[in-house]
């Protein structure tokens, strides 16, 4: 093992021990550790930025600027209401119609930590109100917010669609990859919501008509301002301009960004700041390092070190399970940019016929652990419980995302990788 393959290991695993511990964003230790082992590894200031995700950067920003406007002008809450005003008081409906509010959100581009924020503290005041478990209704919401994330639109499929293309995959659809990633998702959000307490709901039938601070009020044509229509235009052109004729994402949402903010000048200053700079950051810096790692030859070094294990079904195995310890308590979309070059090779060279699958295995077993109370996602849960004991709920939490590291892992695995289902 050279030297500079030795750096990077230790700065890999000093870059993720750093953000877990002292909060601090990995993209910018990826930047740091990236000129450390260059230096050491004797590369040029032109070779270190080579792997900047310039494609990546434009996504980000360009997506998150176009929905900054939407919700800065109200856009965003309109959705919101109009779906929670579907439920028409039906209790049992209410975890589903938070849950395909998330997804349909996080499809279209808005970042999951963003939709989340969004959705928590409304879905847990309906949840009080209704009656329903705060169990129930978080992991619903939480894994609605995932369930999409693999879109192209967003974080968690761009940065797959990069690593296949930089693999030599690039005849692997991300689509392919995304309805295998969604099909689970839907598998799992079934099972939670029969588990803990969705039989209960249908049960009980209507409960009283939603009355938190106007969301439930129904929603009326004179209701809906002139911006908020041409916003909801504005989301619609990007899914079909991207989708239907092959336009980049990322500019196409700057381009009808920046004319909402021509109509509607006002909305400009919101929109810049609401662009995800912490998420450019981390995907920027963490490709940046992965890029110089590979360049001193510590990403061939690992995948074969991978790849001497033999069989390609149980090292995928051993990457779902490690992928869901990382992300446990650290960023899934680092912990999906740093393990995947490192893992698709040593399939590749076993002719490995399930690929697709296991890639779409990977972001479930890494995204599904999110649900613990020490990432993100699981303090904002946490945050926005209501009637409930939140030692209580820290321990139904710990519990819930334990049995996900084991089950979120296995259960994958065995369909799409073992059986080779999708």
């Amino acid at each position: 093992m050279s030297a500079a393959i030795a750096t990077s290991v230790c700065c890999l695993v000093l870059m993720f021990a750093m953000a877990i511990t002292f909060n601090v964003n990995i993209g910018a230790l990826g930047f740091v550790a990236a000129l450390v082992v260059a230096t050491v590894g004797g590369l040029s200031s032109d070779q270190l930025l080579e792997s900047f995700p310039a494609d990546i950067f434009v996504l980000i920003a360009g997506v998150t600027y176009l929905f900054a406007i939407a919700r800065e002008n109200g856009t965003v809450e309109l959705i919101i209401r109009t779906g929670v005003r579907l439920v028409a008081g039906k209790v049992a409906l209410i975890p589903v119609v938070f849950g395909a509010i998330a997804a349909l959100l996080v499809a279209f581009g808005v970042f999951p930590s963003a939709a989340l924020a969004l959705l928590a503290p409304l879905a847990m005041t309906f949840a009080a109100q209704y009656r329903v478990s705060p169990l129930l209704m978080g992991l619903i919401v939480l894994h609605g917010v995932n369930a999409t994330a693999m879109s192209p639109l967003n974080s968690y499929g761009a940065v797959t669609q990069r690593v296949l293309t930089e693999s030599g995959l690039a005849d692997v659809s991300i689509w392919s990859v995304f309805t295998l990633f969604l099909a689970m998702y839907l598998l799992l959000m079934t099972a939670v919501y029969f588990a803990f307490g969705g039989l209960r709901l249908i049960r009980r039938g209507h409960g009283a008509e939603p009355a938190v601070d106007g969301v439930g009020a129904e929603v009326t044509s004179s209701d809906v301002t002139g911006e908020q229509k041409v916003t909801l235009l504005a989301i619609a052109a990007l899914v079909v301009l991207a989708l239907g004729f092959g336009l980049d994402v990322g500019i196409t949402a700057f381009g009808l960004g920046a004319l909402l903010t021509l109509f509607f000048p006002k909305r400009a200053d919101g929109a810049i700041r609401g662009i995800s700079w912490s998420v450019i950051l981390l995907t920027s810096g963490l490709f940046v390092f992965v890029g110089v790692a590979k360049e001193v030859g510590a990403i061939d070094y690992a995948s074969h070190a991978i790849g001497s294990l033999g069989d390609p079904v149980l090292t995928t195995l051993l990457a779902f399970l490690v992928g869901g310890v990382v992300s446990a308590f650290a960023s899934t979309t680092a912990t999906l940019g740093a393990t995947f070059p490192i893992l698709i090779p040593p399939l590749q060279a076993a002719d490995f016929p399930h690929i697709p699958g296991a890639v779409a295995g990977f972001g479930v077993a890494a995204s599904v652990v999110d649900v613990s109370p020490t990432s993100p996602s699981g303090a904002m849960l946490m945050a926005n419980v209501r009637n409930r004991d939140k030692q209580v709920y820290f321990r139904q939490l710990v519990f819930y995302a334990g049995a996900m590291l084991v089950a979120g892992s296995l259960v994958p695995w065995l369909l799409l990788v073992v059986l080779g289902l999708g």
